[in-house]
């Protein structure tokens, strides 16, 4: 049987399918006499490495090596050029590969992958390969007869141990701490002086900010505080899939556990990861709050409650002398201690503030935007308003102006104070017509109390009443002005 004739057509090469061999040629060229290292069998053992890597052909790549200077060219180039580095798929063998032409390698050999494992480090290997790489690093060491001990060489080989271990950075720090060393006089005694924009003492860096923070004050005001929030600081890899910023966030917060946060710090945190009160679908809340757990979260949400209650007596006091309001700023004193005092007795769960134009705008001229928390913005009113979740499934709203107190046991259906996707409210749904919505749904039930803020005590004694009604405990005296806790006994009992 005849076979048809075959017939094959293939295209003309063309010059831009040479391009990226002749860039990678380039780029050899520009290395190697860049680094002195200008003979061309060097060139060419580069050039054969790169054009593998480059090809995505890293399978072959061992097999190029099989001479010194194949050897002096793969640990050039692999601390010498990010393409190379961030292609080649390094293994166990490929690093066993280094030992064929030669064991031990060469001192200049050896010192050029040093540089690489500090230059590259966790980028470019996975645990279990960067594990492989120290040992191998470790097991060369100790075949080194060396004359000098004033060499790098000497001085990896005398800190081996505390340089190739996993905790590496870790150790850098501790070395610095224990010989009482500045940073930059520790990384010279250990021979890591010419690698300062390495990724092994970027590390060392990062724990040296995490330890200071944990050893500074709680809640101090340190210069370090405008370091750690910076983005490409907090953005940074530092181990496994954790950035720095969520090592620095749980420093601060745990520290600050049980404690009230201070400004400096509770800014430092809303720089870096925002409020948590935001939808959690919200990158920033992915990023950041959905990683550090639902403890964290609760004792955020805690101290964001005292400022936003802070903010508001702000607003609230401000309010009253652009008006010139005198019965407004009369009881500005009675308002400030009730509310305190509910925080202060822990029954407060969640707060959200709802400004005005007019008070974001003041606020904004005496805080950076990202120092203050989540809110949502009111419109088509004066008063600004803040929204407290209580114990005992209550809920109690205060304003600013001439706004009425109000106290429910449950929100209208369609009030979303608390669904933080919901972020402009009109004014009349946050007041008037939040007390009309809970009586079209829940009639006169006795769950809600709306009252004024006069006269002084009878409105503080109608809102401990009806809080007590639900079987809120709450310690009176915290409540109400000592200088006026004696007329309020004597008026209406205690509890």
């Amino acid at each position: 049987m005849r076979l048809p004739e075959l017939k094959i057509d293939l295209p003309e090469w063309k010059d831009s399918d040479f391009q990226s061999i002749k860039a990678a040629e380039a780029r050899i060229t520009r290395i190697a006499n860049g680094a002195g290292k200008g003979s061309d069998s060097f060139k060419n053992a580069c050039r054969k490495l790169l054009n593998a890597v480059i090809q995505d052909a890293s399978a072959s790549v061992s097999e190029i090596i099989v001479s010194s200077v194949d050897v002096r060219a793969f640990t050039f180039l692999l601390g010498s050029s990010e393409d190379f580095s961030h292609r080649v798929a390094l293994s166990k063998q490929l690093f066993n590969r280094l030992k064929l032409p030669r064991s031990p390698l060469s001192k200049l050999s050896l010192l050029q992958l040093i540089r690489a494992y500090f230059i590259r480090y966790d980028t470019v290997a996975n645990p279990e390969t960067l594990s492989y790489w120290r040992e191998f690093i470790e097991d060369q060491l100790s075949e080194l007869s060396l004359n000098s001990e004033s060499s790098d060489l000497s001085k990896y080989v005398k800190y081996s141990s505390m340089l190739f271990s996993p905790d590496g950075p870790k150790n850098v720090i501790n070395f610095s701490k224990d010989r009482k060393l500045d940073f930059d006089g520790a990384i010279s005694m250990l021979g890591l002086a010419s690698f300062g924009d390495s990724r092994f003492l970027t590390l060392c860096r990062y724990q040296y900010y995490l330890d200071t923070l944990k050893t500074i004050p709680v809640g101090s005001e340190h210069d370090l505080l405008s370091e750690i929030v910076k983005k490409d600081v907090v953005n940074a890899p530092f181990y496994g899939e954790k950035l720095l910023g969520h090592a620095v966030l749980q420093v601060l917060i745990d520290r600050s556990e049980g404690k009230s946060l201070s400004h400096a710090w509770q800014s430092a945190i809303l720089n870096i990861a925002g409020d948590p009160r935001v939808p959690k679908s919200s990158p920033n809340y992915q990023q950041w709050w959905a990683i550090l757990g639902e403890k964290r979260i609760a004792l955020m949400r805690g101290w964001l409650s005292r400022f936003d209650l802070s903010l508001f007596l702000r607003v609230l006091e401000q309010s009253a002398k652009d008006d010139s309001n005198t019965d407004m700023e009369r009881m500005f004193g009675p308002r400030k201690i009730f509310m305190e005092g509910l925080l202060d007795q822990k029954v407060v769960l969640e707060s959200r503030l709802f400004l005005t134009v007019s008070a974001e705008s003041y606020l904004i001229q005496n805080y950076k935007k990202n120092e203050l928390p989540s809110y949502a913005r009111v419109k088509g009113g004066q008063a600004s308003v803040i929204y407290l979740q209580l114990e005992n499934g209550l809920h109690l709203i205060e304003g600013t102006h001439s706004f009425s107190i109000r106290v429910m046991n449950k929100l209208p259906t369609y009030s979303k104070l608390n669904d933080y996707s919901k972020l402009e409210f009109q004014s009349r749904s946050l007041g008037a017509g939040l007390g009309e919505a809970y009586i079209r749904e829940h009639q006169r039930d006795g769950g809600l109390l709306e009252t004024a803020h006069y006269p002084e005590l009878t409105w503080q004694n109608k809102v401990i009443d009806h809080l007590s009604q639900f079987k809120l405990k709450l310690d009176v005296g915290g409540l109400i002005s000592p200088s006026k806790y004696r007329e309020y006994k004597s008026k209406f009992g205690v509890y």
